[in-house]
C-alpha cells in the first residue's frame, strides 16, 4: 500500500485515496478510523463496547468485524492492522490528528467534527468531546507560534490577520487582545489599539463580570504620552473600519432572504459598501466562498466562469473530478487540456451545451460542502456567458442538495454597469420570488459620525456635515477623505472642503505623487493588467527585477493603493488606469499582451490590450481568435460580435483581404 491515503474529518468525513479520490464515509466507521488514530492500539472488546454499547458483546463485535470488511471493500486494501489489537495504518493520515499536533491548518471557525457525532455512543461522546477541546487548544497555540513568527520576521500585517483568525477561535482570549493592541501600537495607530482595549473590556464585563488583567491596562497606560499618531502613516483601519454603520435595516431584510432561502442581490453605485456588507453578513453565518467579478473580461466568454472554478478547486483541494467532468471543463481550462492530445472538439448542439453546464454544475456540487454561503461580488464585470451559467446553477438548487447544504448566495452589481440581458436575468429571478433585490444607498449624517467616531477621527461630530456634503454619504468617498486627512494632518471642515473641491482621482494621484517613481511605475502596470494582477507579472510587464518591483509593492501597501495582489478598491484601480498618459498606456498595454501571449491567456484578453495599444492587426487577429473560441462554445451571438470588431480592426489597419474573411465567417455561421 502506498504512502498517499488520507483521512479527512474536520469536515465532512472523507477517505481520500492515493489517486486523489474522495470517498464518503460511514459516520460510525469515520468516528471508529478518527479513534484509532488519536488513541493508538486499542483492543477489540473496548471498540465493540464503546461503538456498539447497547449490544451484546458477541454482538458488538460482529458489528465491529463487518464495520471493517465495509472498510476494507470500500478502499480495496486493509487500512487496519489486525494482528492482535487493531491499529491504524502508519501509512494512513488524519487531519486531526496533525491538527493535535500543532501542525498549521486552514480553518478559522470552531472545530465540531460534527460528521464524527453518534447518538447511541454515550462514551465515545464523551471522548469526542475531550478531544475536540484538545484540538481547539493545540491550534490556538499553533495561531500564537504563527504569530510570533510572523512578529521575529517584522510581518506586522501577517501578524494582524492571524491575530483576527485567534480571535475567532477565542473571543475572550487575553493573549489575542494584548497583542492585537501591540501590533496597532507598533503600527501607530493608537486609536485602533484603545479601541480593542475598550471592546475587550466590556466584553470581559458583559460576559464574565471582570475587569482587563493589569498587563493590559498598563500596556495602554505606558504608551500613552509616546504613542503619537504619524499624520503621514495612515492607520489599518481606515483600510477596514472595526464595524458596519448605518446598515441595520439593509441587515435586517437581508436576515429575512437568508431565512426564507432566497438569493440576495445587493445592489449599489460604486463605493457604497456592498461587498464589505456582503462579506460580513455572509460571515455571520459560517464559511463562505467569495468569488469576485473582474474589469476587462466583460467581452470573454466563460472568463467568469473559469476564474470561479479555479477558485472553488483551490478552496477544496481534496476534490477530485470525474473524468467526464474533466473533460468538458477543458473546453475552456488550458490546464485540464495538458497530456490529453487534441483540443476538445467543439460543442455543436444544445444537448452538447447542456453537457458543458452539468459538468460546471457537477463541479459546484463536489466543491460546496463546508461553505454556507457563496458570495459573487461585482457581476457587472460578467461576461454574459457566465451570467447564464449562473442563471443555470440557480435554477438546479435541487441537483446541489438538500435543503441547508446548498450555500446561499450574496451577488452584488452596479445596477448602471450591469448588462440589458443580465438585467433581465435578475429581473426575472426576483419576479418569481426565488430572490430579494436590495438597494445599498449612501450614509446618512448621523451615520457618517458614526464611523468618523469608530475612526477615531479628531472632531468627529463636527466634521460629519461638511464630510457628508464633500462624499454624498458614499463610504468609499469618506474613507478616501479620511485617508487625505491623516496624509496632509489637517482635520477640519476646511480640508472637507479641500476634498470636495477636488476628486477622488486627484487625492489618489497625491497619493501616488509621494510614492517612488518605481511604485508609482508598478501601480499603473497593475492597473493596465486590470485582472491578471500579480507581483511577478508586473515585474515583465516592466522589465525590472522582481526584488525592485517587491520593495516598490510593499510601498503600494502601506499606502492603501494595493492589498495583496489586488487594488484596495475598484475605484482606485479606475483612478490609477484613467490617469495614465496615453503614450503611456499605449507602451504598458503593448508590454501586457506580449507578455500575457507567452503566458496563454484568453484571446479575449489579449485582444482587448492589443486595442488599448493602437494595434489595430494584431487586435484584429486576436479577435479573430477569440470569435473562434466563441463559436466553440455555442457562444454564437459573442462569436459574431467578435468576428464584427475583428473585420472594423482589420479595415483600420487597411487589411482589406482580413476584414472580407471575417466579414464571410459572419455570414456562414449564421447561415
Amino acid at each position: 500500500m502506498g504512502n498517499a491515503w488520507r483521512i479527512e474529518v474536520m469536515g465532512v468525513p472523507s477517505l481520500i485515496r492515493p489517486d486523489g479520490a474522495a470517498q464518503p464515509l460511514e459516520r460510525r466507521t469515520a468516528a471508529l478510523l478518527t479513534y484509532l488514530a488519536v488513541e493508538g492500539p486499542t483492543p477489540r472488546s473496548r471498540l465493540a463496547q464503546l461503538f456498539w454499547p447497547d449490544s451484546a458483546e458477541a454482538v458488538a463485535r460482529n458489528n465491529l468485524v463487518q464495520a471493517l470488511r465495509r472498510l476494507d471493500k470500500l478502499a480495496g486494501t486493509r487500512l487496519v492492522d489486525r494482528s492482535h489489537d487493531l491499529t491504524l495504518s502508519s501509512d494512513v493520515q488524519v487531519d486531526l490528528v496533525e491538527t493535535l499536533r500543532g501542525q498549521p491548518v486552514p480553518e478559522t471557525g470552531l472545530i465540531r467534527l460534527e460528521g464524527l457525532e453518534l447518538d447511541n455512543a454515550p462514551d465515545f461522546m464523551q471522548w469526542l468531546l475531550a478531544t475536540r477541546e484538545q484540538a481547539h487548544r493545540a491550534r490556538e497555540q499553533a495561531s500564537r507560534q504563527a504569530i510570533d513568527d510572523a512578529l521575529a520576521a517584522g510581518d506586522i500585517a501577517a501578524a494582524l490577520m492571524l491575530v483576527q483568525q485567534l480571535l475567532e477561535l477565542d473571543p475572550l482570549s487575553e493573549y489575542a487582545h494584548r497583542t492585537l493592541m501591540q501590533l496597532h501600537l507598533l503600527d501607530g495607530d493608537r486609536a485602533a489599539a484603545l479601541q480593542v482595549y475598550q471592546r475587550y473590556k466590556d466584553l470581559l464585563a458583559r460576559e464574565l463580570g471582570e475587569a482587563p488583567p493589569h498587563s493590559i491596562e498598563r500596556l495602554v497606560g505606558d504608551e500613552g504620552g509616546s504613542a503619537a499618531a504619524d499624520p503621514v502613516r495612515i492607520p489599518l483601519a481606515v483600510l477596514r473600519p472595526p464595524r458596519l454603520v448605518g446598515r441595520e435595516e439593509t441587515w435586517r431584510r437581508m436576515e429575512e432572504a437568508w431565512e426564507a432561502g432566497k438569493t440576495i442581490y445587493l445592489v449599489g453605485a460604486a463605493g457604497t459598501g456592498k461587498t464589505r456588507l456582503a462579506q460580513d453578513f455572509a460571515r455571520s453565518k459560517g464559511a463562505a466562498l467569495y468569488l469576485r467579478g473582474q474589469p476587462g473580461e466583460q467581452h470573454v466568454p466563460f472568463a467568469g466562469a473559469v476564474r470561479n472554478a479555479r477558485a472553488r478547486l483551490a478552496a477544496a483541494p481534496h476534490v477530485r473530478l470525474p473524468e467526464w467532468v474533466i473533460q468538458e471543463l477543458a473546453r475552456v481550462m488550458p490546464e485540464f487540456q495538458r497530456g490529453r492530445g487534441s483540443a476538445p472538439p467543439p460543442l455543436l448542439d444544445e444537448q452538447d451545451r447542456l453537457n458543458f453546464f452539468q459538468a460546471h454544475l457537477e463541479m459546484v456540487r463536489l466543491t460546496s460542502p463546508g461553505f454556507v454561503a457563496t458570495i459573487t461580488d461585482d457581476v457587472h464585470y460578467y461576461d454574459q456567458a457566465t451570467m447564464e451559467l449562473g442563471v443555470f446553477f440557480l435554477s438546479q438548487g435541487s441537483a446541489l442538495g438538500g435543503h441547508g447544504e446548498v450555500p446561499r448566495h450574496i451577488i452584488t452589481y452596479r445596477p448602471d454597469e450591469l448588462t440589458a440581458a443580465a438585467k433581465v436575468m435578475v429581473d426575472r429571478h426576483v419576479d418569481a420570488g426565488s430572490a430579494v433585490r436590495i438597494s445599498v444607498t449612501p450614509l446618512a449624517v448621523s451615520d457618517v459620525t458614526d464611523l468618523l467616531v469608530a475612526l477615531a477621527v479628531p472632531d468627529a461630530e463636527a466634521l460629519a456635515d461638511a464630510l457628508w456634503n464633500s462624499t454624498g454619504g458614499n463610504a468609499q468617498f469618506l474613507l478616501e477623505a479620511v485617508r487625505h486627512m491623516y496624509e496632509t494632518g489637517q482635520f477640519s471642515a476646511d480640508a472637507a472642503l479641500d476634498y470636495a473641491q477636488g476628486s477622488i482621482s486627484n487625492v489618489i494621484q497625491q497619493r501616488l505623487g509621494k510614492l517612488s517613481p518605481i511604485a508609482i511605475q508598478a501601480a499603473r502596470a497593475a492597473a493596465v493588467l486590470q485582472n491578471d494582477i500579480s507581483i511577478e507579472r508586473v515585474s515583465e510587464v516592466l522589465q525590472l527585477p522582481l526584488p525592485s518591483v517587491m520593495a516598490a509593492w510593499e510601498e503600494l501597501e502601506q499606502a492603501q493603493v494595493m492589498l495583496g495582489e489586488r487594488f484596495s478598491h475598484d475605484l482606485v484601480q479606475e483612478s490609477v488606469r484613467m490617469s495614465l498618459p496615453t503614450t503611456a498606456r499605449r507602451i504598458l498595454h503593448r508590454a501586457a499582451a506580449r507578455m500575457l501571449v507567452l503566458q496563454g491567456a484568453p484571446a479575449g484578453v489579449i485582444a482587448q490590450h492589443w486595442l488599448e495599444a493602437g494595434d489595430m492587426l494584431q487586435a484584429a487577429k486576436w479577435l479573430e481568435q477569440a470569435g473562434e473560441e466563441a463559436a466553440a462554445t455555442l457562444r454564437l451571438q459573442e462569436a459574431e460580435e467578435l468576428y464584427r470588431e475583428a473585420g472594423k480592426a482589420y479595415a483600420s489597419a487597411q487589411e482589406g483581404q482580413g476584414a472580407f474573411k471575417v466579414w464571410r465567417r459572419t455570414i456562414i455561421d449564421n447561415y
